[in-house]
């Protein structure tokens, strides 16, 4: 009994030793196990979102060169005595450029002088020749008017008397018709009488014509002689025609009329004695001859009338615009101001000076050459101020805009300017893929020809969710990155990486803003590792 007890009791110790070595055992293994775990397990580094703005920068290298060029010119044609700056010298408002030769410049003044006295007097030949032929032109309306005056009187007198005499015969006519067979007989005599007027009336005209018609040949034949204007000769020929055109129309009723005076008379003595029928119808020819009269004598009148208003008309046409007294005059106010510019540059000895403060960038006259045309210096006028250039590519200048404040430096860093303004960014001719930029600078803070390097800062609207670029991850074209977040497993607790999509509102070199409910401001954003990781991997920190 006592044996069975001491060797329950022996089984016992041997169970609990054997217990206490595997619990030693055990936990000997999970430290190792963990050790290992723990030398497997990335280590990372982590971050957490930031309530910031993100900050640009933009630094580009470039010249300053003058804002403006300044030509200057001088007069043409003379020689050039001496040049007294060089390419690139820096000059200052009036200092001598070059001398040109003052025996040259008097040479062409007494030239000039000859020419300007030869436009004078040729300007005051054609002012008094148009003043001329406006006077002529003046007396021609004049007398085409009285023409038209005097035309229209004895039209107006011929249709009168030619419509009494149509009256007449008809009131002659009527009262044959109106006497008894019995009463006494109407005498032929008046209306003999009545033709014999008609004749005198077409001669009288005939002999106006005539009149007219030798005045325009006197008229086309002194302006001849005068030597008018070929314009004025062809409307004096016109005229001519028109006359004689007009005396032939008289000639011609002129004749129609003593025919019809001798036809009558013929008629009258083949008449004598006979019956009362016979005499009435020499009535009525005579009352159809005076009709024909009076159509006659009005279509006369409308035909000397059209005459004369074209007349009239002729001479109200606007002559053909002569130039030259304007030409002239311009010519000479040229000559005057060339002469004004030789006289300045003699009395100033031939001296050509700078207009401003500048840098000679190029000379086109040397001595004992001509001066031409254009330009004999090009100064870059610094007086203005200047303009830095550089080019920026196009990410950096999609950051900044016209009037965004910058600052320029010397490369040395001994000169600082703060204040500027962007001026300009354009498109760069030679690089489409580069974006040019200019800044104005005042006189006095950079010299022209001198390098700098402009500073630009710009910052965005605060953002509540901001994260180091390097903390973004892409896949498919989607942004997101990856957490540290305890998960609970068989083992207990672990930190894992999981993985968050996030949308991206705006980035820089090195920070980008995320939508604000995409994080919380307590998250842990993994940022590196020792190793490539995945969303689900276990990650141990790196103060762990």
């Amino acid at each position: 009994m006592i044996q069975n007890e001491k060797h329950l009791a022996n089984i016992q110790k041997k169970a609990g030793q054997a217990l206490v070595v595997f619990l030693a055992a055990m936990i000997l293994l999970t430290v190792l196990s963990r050790a290992a775990t723990n030398l497997i397990t990335p280590v990372v580094t982590c971050t957490a979102p930031e309530k910031t703005a993100l900050e640009y920068k933009v630094t580009a290298a470039g010249t300053v060169k003058e804002k403006q060029q300044q030509a200057v010119h001088t007069v043409p044609g003379i020689r050039v005595k001496k040049v007294l700056v060089s390419e690139g010298d820096h000059v200052s408002p009036q200092d001598i450029l070059f001398e040109l030769d003052t025996e040259d410049l008097a040479e062409k003044i007494l030239l000039k002088d000859r020419e300007i006295e030869k436009l004078k007097l040729a300007l005051k030949d054609s002012r008094e020749k148009n003043s001329l032929e406006q006077q002529e032109k003046s007396r021609e309306q004049n007398r085409a008017e009285e023409d038209y005056s005097q035309t229209a009187d004895a039209a107006d007198a011929q249709v009168q008397r030619a419509w009494e005499a149509l009256t007449e015969a008809e009131d002659r006519l009527d009262a044959f018709d109106s006497q008894s067979t019995e009463g006494s007989e109407a005498s032929p005599d008046s209306v003999e009488e009545e033709l014999q007027r008609a004749c005198e009336e077409k001669s009288q005209l005939l002999e106006q014509a005539q009149t007219d018609a030798e005045q325009k040949k006197e008229l086309l034949e002194q302006a001849k002689a005068d030597r008018k204007p070929q314009e004025l000769l062809s409307e004096l020929e016109n005229d001519v025609k028109e006359s004689e055109n007009a005396f032939q129309s008289a000639l011609e009723a002129c004749t129609a009329a003593e025919q019809a005076l001798e036809d009558y008379q013929a008629s009258r003595s083949a008449l004598e004695g006979q019956s009362r029928e016979e005499e009435r119808q020499m009535l009525e020819d005579a009352y159809t001859q005076a009709q024909n009269a009076y159509e006659d004598a009005l279509r006369q009148q409308e035909e000397g009338l059209t005459v004369a208003q074209r007349k009239i008309e002729d001479t109200r046409k606007p002559t053909a615009p002569d130039s030259t007294p304007k030409t002239t005059e311009m010519d000479l106010k040229t000559l005057q101001m060339e002469q004004e510019k030789y006289t300045a540059i003699l009395e100033a000895d031939g001296q050509v000076c700078s207009p401003a403060e500048g840098i000679v960038r190029k000379l086109g006259v040397e001595a004992g050459s001509t001066t031409v045309e254009g330009s004999c210096v090009t100064l870059a006028d610094i007086s203005s101020g200047c303009r830095f250039t550089a080019s920026l590519s196009k990410e950096e200048a999609e950051i900044i805009s016209n009037g965004d404040g910058i600052t320029l430096r010397s490369p040395d860093g001994k000169k600082t300017v703060e204040g500027l303004t962007i001026h300009s960014l354009s498109e760069n001719k030679e690089n489409p893929e580069l974006t040019d930029i200019t800044a104005d600078i005042s006189n006095g803070e950079f010299d022209a020809d001198e390098n700098a390097v402009l500073y630009a800062e710009k910052k965005s609207a605060v953002y509540s969710c901001v994260v180091p670029l390097e903390a973004l991850r892409t896949e498919d074209n989607k942004y997101f990155v990856l957490l540290a977040e305890e998960r609970e497993n068989i083992l207990g607790t672990e930190l894992t990486a999981v993985r968050a999509e996030v949308e991206v509102l705006e980035k820089n070199k090195d920070k980008a803003a995320l939508k604000n409910d995409d994080l919380s401001g307590n998250s842990k954003i993994i940022l590196t590792s020792q190793k490539n990781i995945k969303a689900g991997d276990r990650i141990r920190l790196e103060d762990e």
